[in-house]
């Protein structure tokens, strides 16, 4: 079987299992696997395979926030379970029992009910509503760094994590509202009451996303958004068509087209790992060795380093376990031909090589003005991005002078028509347009990426 032959077929064989949702049911039984750590394996996954699909939904936010509201409309649009951990609490506190009070002691003195009685609370109905195999909503919990521990300890995993955010202002603003409302009438020094409250509430959030990084995603409390387009925004992440198998994409075009920021935003938002040859080669260097040495002296000149090294040091990277487990997005590799022939002796066959196409005259436009920090290595669009302290020391990188530039289009324009003339590339290129705004250019990629099946 040839190179594109078996291209096609690797292909075929992908897209039969996007489409099976095959990646997802292995991904879920994993999960399950690591979590439960049954005796018996594999009657536990036949068990699980035979089992109704359920997801689980947390929603946090701010005290005035439409948390309650979007809730509500978000559980009848799925048709899921709603729980609410005010409501849990309240019918905690009808019961008039020791932990009634303690409860009722932190209420009237506007702070949060200590973590262990939540926890308790909370572990107790979602634990109930995951043995009745039931899909969920859960309003209100987890608000701190123990109580998403205590969640992760119990092995529960949210499919969705939604957070409402709100300025500090305007959460200054409903705790004040709040407190102007039985039963704090009596409350002194009320100021800082809310100020306490509201900054504890933010540095709780905080460390819940450190928790969460990967599960949660942000809305803006503060507009006017119609909650039926949330509700399907939030069944848009539950049932999206995110690529799920480890995906091998080459992000390649002009210098200065934005591909290294487009190449780290695919790699951030679908979990591949980000491989830059800039970094590899400077990591190369930073050891100091022969071959560091010899690929210091190119970049020093603005010239390209030796294909054998760009090569040995892709091939080590991507043989790796976390390229292999999660995919890649490889940055601006290949760049010449014997680079582009490599891709096959090191048996990388790409999902996807998107192309960002970019006439040569803004490029230059752009590279001419770009300034590098030669202490931090911090790049700059201008002069004027810097702070005033910083502009002295900023120099033109060497392989940003205007001739060096040329010769890297030039470089560029023979990649680009070599690869446009490669028949068993043609069905995985994706061309965007560098002049586009980078939004614009990521949204278009990501778009691509999640309808290829």
């Amino acid at each position: 079987m040839d190179q594109a032959n078996k291209l096609q077929y690797q292909q075929q064989v992908e897209k039969y299992l996007e489409r099976n949702k095959v990646y997802h049911i292995f991904e879920d039984l994993l999960k399950a696997l690591i979590i439960k750590k049954p005796e018996d394996p594999i009657q536990f996954l036949i068990n699980k395979l035979q089992e109704p699909e359920t997801k689980k939904i947390f929603v946090v936010g701010p005290p005035g926030s439409k948390l309650r509201e979007l809730s509500l409309t978000l559980a009848d649009y799925l048709n899921f379970h709603i729980v609410s951990i005010g409501d849990l609490i309240e019918k905690e506190l009808s019961k008039k029992s020791e932990l009634s009070q303690q409860i009722q002691e932190s209420l009237d003195k506007f702070q949060y009910v200590s973590d262990d009685i939540v926890i308790n609370i909370a572990l107790n109905q979602i634990n109930h509503l995951e043995n009745e195999k039931k899909s969920y909503i859960f309003e209100g919990f987890p608000k701190t760094r123990v109580q998403g521990l205590a969640l992760q300890k119990e092995g529960i995993i949210p499919d969705a994590f939604l957070i409402l955010e709100m300025s500090q202002e305007k959460i200054y603003q409903c705790c004040i509202k709040k407190l102007d409302t039985e039963p704090f009438n009596k409350l002194n020094n009320k100021e800082d009451l809310v100020k306490s409250h509201s900054l504890e509430y933010q540095l709780n959030l905080k460390q819940v996303k450190e928790i969460y990084k990967n599960q949660y995603f942000s809305v803006d409390g503060e507009k006017n958004y119609e909650l039926e387009d949330m509700a399907q925004l939030l069944k848009y992440k539950l049932y999206d068509n995110a690529p799920k198998r480890a995906l091998r994409i080459v992000v390649i075009g002009p210098p200065g087209s934005g591909r290294s920021t487009l190449a780290k935003k695919l790699s951030s938002k679908y979990g591949f790992v980000y491989i830059s040859t800039r970094e590899l080669i400077s990591n190369l260097i930073n050891q100091k060795g022969t071959t560091g040495k010899e690929a210091f002296e190119k970049v020093n000149k603005g010239e390209l380093v030796e294909d054998r090294i760009i090569n040995a040091l892709i091939k080590e990277r991507i043989n790796q376990t976390d390229c292999q487990l999660q995919g890649y997005v490889l940055d601006g590799y290949p760049k010449t031909e014997n680079q582009l022939e490599s891709l096959s002796e090191m048996n990388i066959q790409p999902t996807l090589m998107v192309i960002i196409d970019t006439a040569d005259d803004i490029i230059i436009k752009r590279l001419v003005q770009r300034r590098t920090d030669p202490m931090t290595g911090i790049i700059y669009n201008s002069i004027d991005d810097a702070e005033k302290e910083v502009r002295p020391r900023l120099i033109i990188a060497p392989n940003e002078k205007r001739e060096v530039v040329q010769l890297r289009l030039k470089r560029w324009d023979d990649l680009k028509q070599l690869i446009d003339g490669t028949p068993k590339y043609a069905s995985i290129i994706y061309k965007v347009s560098g002049e586009n705004s980078l939004d614009n250019m990521i949204e278009s990629v990501c778009y691509h990426l999640e309808k290829m099946n």
